[in-house]
Parts: structure tokens; sequence; C-alpha cells
């Protein structure tokens, strides 16, 4: 399934749960744009590494090697359902954001491109660790992620206060479809790239700020997180490797709603 389809279900599915535990007929529409820092960098990338001028053999990637995810910004949308003048259910969705994401070399493999060459095992350890290291802090892979977040919020105040801070809690489910960049195909020299990602299910939690224009229109800034734990695997022609991320984003959001 596609991240669009994936999207799409997920909005049909909790949009019509919203609807049928709701008494009220009042629905808001949110859009806007929202700055995701994922906090996320990955736990040390375990498997083996091709050997550089020995093509078909691979040797244990040594070291503390990570993977770190930049921050990126997007637009978001969400739907709510009034429940009652406190309570509403809300999806917040947006438009898929494609995060860098940089390698984090360990000291461990720079030092190994440093050893002096005195035969040929050393030689092929040296330029082994020379490719490897000659990518730190490049963007190796790019991240396209899916995050939709289904919350039931409290506002507090009533329903004519101007001023309604809130919060929330829910869940959230975290899709990530990745691809190598050039700069993560010279990591290995080894074919191509395949990175597979697993699909997160954790609990979610938000807080914000709305302000009310009129009847019909309002202003909000948010900000929310959530559990988040992904499994990653690496494979080229000859090598594998394996990591995870367990981390909490913080999304940062401005939008304006309409409710009907």
């Amino acid at each position: 399934m596609t991240l669009r389809a994936t999207s799409w279900a997920a909005l049909a599915l909790i949009a019509s749960t919203a609807c049928g535990v709701a008494q009220a007929q009042d629905w808001t529409i949110k859009f806007g744009a929202g700055y995701i820092d994922p906090r996320a960098t990955s736990s040390t990338l375990h498997g083996t590494i091709p050997i550089e001028h020995y093509a078909g053999h691979v040797t244990e990637l040594p070291g503390d090697n990570r993977l770190v995810v930049q921050p990126q910004g997007t637009v978001l949308f969400s739907i709510a359902r009034k429940l009652d003048d406190n309570w509403d259910a809300e999806l917040v969705l947006g438009v898929p954001p494609k995060h860098d994401v940089k390698f984090k070399v360990s000291s461990t493999v720079k030092n190994l491109a440093q050893i002096p060459v005195v035969n040929q095992s050393t030689y092929l350890t040296q330029q082994t660790a020379a490719r490897v290291a000659a990518q730190d802090g490049q963007v190796v892979a790019t991240v396209k992620q899916i995050a939709p977040t289904f919350f039931i919020n409290y506002k507090f105040g009533d329903a004519e206060s101007r001023i309604r801070p809130y919060v929330g809690g829910g869940i959230n489910v975290t899709m990530f479809d990745a691809d190598a960049t050039a700069a993560g195909a010279k990591v290995y020299n080894d074919g191509k790239v395949r990175i597979k990602t697993s699909t997160s299910f954790g609990l979610a939690f938000q807080t914000g700020l709305i302000y009310k224009i009129d009847d019909h229109w309002q202003a909000s800034v948010g900000w929310y997180t959530a559990a988040v734990r992904n499994d990653i695997t690496i494979k080229t022609d000859n090598s594998e490797q394996k990591a995870f991320y367990r981390f909490h984003p913080s999304v940062f959001s401005a939008m304006v709603g309409y409710t009907f």
C-alpha cells in the first residue's frame, strides 16, 4: 500500500469512528504549517561492509556508526469532530515530508582510515575505512514519512471563550519510505542500496492554544509528540546492516481552522 493510500485509509477509518461516537454536529478543519524536529539518532549500525578492492568479500563494520534524521517543515491539516463543549476527536495528517539522513561515522573508523599501511591486510582495512569515513556528515539517505495521529482533546474554558488552551492524547502511526543517495551508495560501493523500515505504533500527546476569531474561524498554535520505534535493514549485493530508531519527535504547528 502506498503512503498516499495509507493516509486516506487512516482518514476514512478514524473519521468514521469519530462520527459514530459524536453527539454534536460541529466539524472543524484546520490547515497550516508544521516544523518537525525528529530528534532521531539511530542505534549503532550492526552488520557487514564490503571490503575495498576485494569484490564479493565483507567485514564487520567496526565502531559506533549511526544515522541522524534531520528536521524538516511540512504542510499540516486536520479534521475534528466536536463531542461536547470541551471534548473533540481529531485526526492530524500532513503532506509527507522528506527528511535528509546524515551519516555519523565513529572515531574507530576514522582512526582505521589513518593507520600506516604495512601489508595487504592493513591496506584493505585502511582503504575500506577511508571509503566509509569519507561520507561522515554527508546525506546518505532521504526518508519520506507519513504519521497520521488520532487525538481525543480536552479544551479548557467554555464554548464562548476567545482563548482556549487544550491538551490531547491518542495514537500515532509512523511509516518511513527510505532511499539511499549517491553518498549512501559510496559508503558501500556494492551495487544498489536497499533500505527497509518497519511501521511504528505508539502513544501521542499534544497541547496548544486556540484563538477564536468569530463563530466559524479560529487560529491555533500547538506542539505534539509521539513514541516512535522503527527498525531498519540496509542491504547491498553482498552486505547487510541493521539498526533501529526509538525517539519522540517534536512537531510545532501554526494553523487556521474553520468550523461548520
